[in-house]
């Protein structure tokens, strides 16, 4: 009780003697409510501060980010950090924008309250009516979070003198209560009329060139980088845009780091502008000072008709500055940092009421189809997302545009549709605009007239994505019956445009198709060969012999008539193999794929090789028939030439390994829709961990280290690549071919399946 009234005294002797020493008055008020039984306070520690400044603001460039939120809120056109001999810790911030300023009870309310609730009061600017976008006043801890010591000078239109407020983050330590903590604050001459600056000094961070280059761009990336309509409902007061200018100060040296203007913009080949008008129609802008064009056409939503409104669209612009490298249009040091950072944040980005959503714009998504158009290639010239740094602004006032549950992108209703197809279609004209004054060929189909290429008359069709996203909202919202025939006829349109599409893909890609299957036929027939010139040695060399032979014994009548029936059986088998593989080259000429017999085909194969099996001690006999009429689909006749003789020499070889005699089956059938083969032999078999592994290319079990070891053998050496050629063969006619079980008496069996002809096939070619 005693220490209650040497309070209460003190307080009255303060009050009465010194009333301005609010300090002392507020310290000895904290004390007394100590003895209120009755209530009891919240009291807030000091430290409070450096812990929220650390927890809330962790990283420095977030900090940063949060004061040049600061200018923006304040209707600031332009914010300059400069920092000072920031190489180590310990260097000076200074932040200045020409914003409005702050008067005292602005300063006092606002900055000086913790948790303040103006920003819920007073959601946009004063006058420029901007957004705000403080995040729940923890701008004052940015500031702790990166000095020391802070002194604030701020000037308004209409005051004579301007504010200086100075923080000494040091005084904010644990175990004192904070409103015990006073910071000066007072009246000095203006330096500007108005406007904002703040000087942070004893930096706890190193500000490198490469950090200041990191936090500008994390900065531009959430503030839309300048409005794109002057007389919009956001814009009211004329706002002309907002822009940030890092610069670094080193021994009494400026530099400027970073700007967009200097680092991208001027750059740029040209710029191509889009915006809806009152009556919901398109309206585009090309300009290019380096190719002298300047360009201002319509765009409708009916790419049939210009006149045709966006009806969902309004308060809609974009800005896309288009570059094209490896050229002459900027210089290449510029072009090397410029597409650098066009990999990493190239792309049409999306705002919406000044603050930037994602993922519009992110390194990968590719939201207005540029990628997916450039690989099309329906359109020549270069239009992916690294060739344009742009925005789109969304004016978004009634709430048409809805964040999804997730808050990552719009709701996919039709208006964002309508905007994909007029952005998409917009930059299109552009790049197709640009690459006429270029002379550049645009598409695949037009032809060279002189020196100059055809003028064409290209639409630029919505399709791709504008087809699912309107058949999804068909089929989910609701409304009128002519609401939805409207869209089923945009439907409609749109299928048939993509019809076109797909008949132009599909003769390319059955060109492709057609040129890829007779580069695998004379690679076939390239294996065919190489196996055919092996097996060729082998009589060559008999021949000699026998030659040699008669001439030496060429009286000895009984043997001579011996080694003469030998060589006539070697000369006929080699006139047979000679045949077969000219046959083969024959057939290459004639390009043409109709429906193969395969029986027919097998027992081909075995009239020319069965010679070669005797000689070999290998019993074949004629091809077994299971059914009748086994035609494949259309093939090319070499194909199977290749499939049988790749079976053959593998078997062959496998027999000679067992150095016994030998057994090759062939039988022929159908089985549902395909018509099979099975090749049976009595080789040393496979082995099954290499089942699947014998049509992998360059896997084989028969090659040799060096010449000496082919010389000796004579064999047919394995590349690894004919069973190989027989999968492709297969697989390319939606076929199959594996390792099955084997027949009786046979060690090993192969099986291809290729799918039998159809009647329309066989009519086709009269069979």
């Amino acid at each position: 009780m005693e220490d209650e009234i040497i309070l209460r005294e003190e307080l009255m002797k303060v009050l009465e003697e010194n009333p301005t020493d609010y300090n002392k008055i507020i310290e000895l008020s904290s004390k007394l409510t100590k003895f209120d039984v009755g209530n009891i306070r919240f009291s807030v520690d000091a430290g409070v501060i450096d812990r929220l400044g650390t927890e809330l603001v962790a990283r420095q460039e977030t900090a940063v980010s949060e004061l040049v939120k600061n200018a923006y809120d304040a209707d600031a056109k332009l914010v300059t950090l400069k920092f000072l001999e920031t190489d180590n810790i310990g260097g000076t911030l200074v932040i200045e924008d020409d914003g409005i300023g702050m008067t005292r009870n602005q300063l006092v309310n606002g900055f000086m309250r913790i948790s303040s609730t103006d920003k819920i009061h007073n959601p946009t600017s004063e006058k420029y009516k901007r957004q705000r976008s403080g995040q729940k006043g923890i701008g004052r801890f940015a500031v702790q979070r990166l000095g020391n010591k802070l002194t604030i000078t701020t000037q308004t239109k209409n005051d004579t003198k301007a504010l200086q407020l100075v923080i000494n983050w040091d005084k904010y330590k644990g175990d004192l209560d904070l409103i015990n903590i006073s910071n000066t604050i007072i009246e000095v001459d203006k330096i500007k009329e108005e406007g904002t600056t703040l000087k942070i000094e004893g930096l706890r961070d190193r500000w490198s060139q490469a950090s200041i280059k990191r936090i500008y761009r994390f900065v531009s990336d959430i503030i839309q980088p300048f409005p794109l309509s002057v007389e919009n409902p956001l814009n009211m007061g004329k706002d002309t845009g907002f822009k940030a200018v890092f610069k670094k100060v080193e021994e009494g040296k400026e530099i400027t780091i970073a700007d967009e203007t200097s680092m991208i913009y001027n750059h740029a080949l040209a710029i191509i502008d889009g915006w809806i008008d009152e009556t919901g129609i398109g309206i585009y802008s090309i300009e290019s000072k380096k190719l002298n064009i300047s360009l201002l056409g319509q765009i409708g939503s009916n790419p049939d008709d210009m006149n045709a409104p966006f009806d969902k669209l309004k308060n809609v612009r974009f800005r896309a500055f288009y570059y094209i490298y490896n050229s002459d249009y900027m210089p290449k040091m510029v072009e090397t940092s410029i597409s650098n950072l066009a990999r990493k944040i190239g792309g049409i980005r999306l705002y919406r009421n000044g603050f930037r959503v994602l993922p519009y714009g992110e390194r990968g998504n590719d939201w207005i189809g540029l990628d997916r158009s450039t690989a099309q290639r329906t359109i020549l010239p270069t239009h992916r997302n690294v060739n344009f740094f742009g925005f789109v602004e969304l004016i978004d006032l009634d709430k048409s545009y809805n964040e999804t549950s997730s808050r990552e992108g719009l709701i996919e209703n039709e208006a964002f549709v309508q905007i994909q197809n007029f952005v998409y279609r917009t930059l299109m004209t552009g790049v197709i605009k640009i690459a006429e004054v270029r002379n550049l060929k645009i598409t695949t189909s037009q032809k060279l007239e002189g020196k100059h290429y055809e003028k064409l008359e290209i639409r630029i069709k919505d399709i791709a994505f504008t087809l699912e996203a309107l058949d999804r909202e068909l089929e989910k919202e609701e409304g009128s019956i002519q609401v939805k025939q409207r869209r089923k006829k945009k439907i409609d349109k749109l299928k048939k445009a993509i019809h076109e599409v797909e008949k132009l893909q599909k003769e390319e890609k059955n060109a492709f198709l057609k040129e890829k299957s007779m580069l695998r036929v004379l690679g076939s027939v390239g294996i065919t060969i190489g196996q055919f010139i092996h097996e060729v040695k082998d009589y060559v060399l008999n021949m000699e012999s026998d030659i040699k032979f008669l001439l030496e014994k060429l009286k000895s009548d009984e043997v001579l008539i011996n080694r003469i029936k030998i060589l006539d059986n070697n000369v006929a088998t080699f006139q047979s193999y000679t045949s077969y593989f000219d046959n083969v080259i024959s057939q290459n000429v004639i390009r043409e794929l109709k429906p193969i017999e395969i029986q027919t085909a097998a027992e081909d194969f075995w009239e020319s090789i069965n010679n070669d099996a005797k000689k070999s001690n290998i019993q074949f006999d004629k091809p077994i028939r299971k059914n009748v009429y086994l035609f494949s689909l259309p093939m090319h006749p070499s194909e199977w030439s290749s499939i049988f003789f790749n079976f053959y020499t593998n078997a062959k070889k496998a027999i000679k390994r067992t150095k016994k005699a030998g057994k090759i089956n062939i039988e022929c059938g159908f089985y549902e829709n395909y018509v099979y083969l099975e090749f049976s032999d009595t080789g040393d078999g496979i082995a099954p961990e290499n089942e699947d592994k014998i049509f992998d290319e360059f896997f084989t079990t028969t090659s040799t280290y060096n010449i000496d070891d082919l010389n000796k053998t004579n064999e047919v050496t394995g590349t690894g690549l004919g069973l190989k050629i027989v999968k492709d063969i297969v697989s390319s006619y939606r076929g199959n071919v594996q390792v099955v079980s084997p027949k009786e008496g046979y060690i090993t069996c192969l099986r291809v399946e290729i799918p039998k002809a159809t009647d329309k096939e066989l009519d086709k070619y009269g069979i």
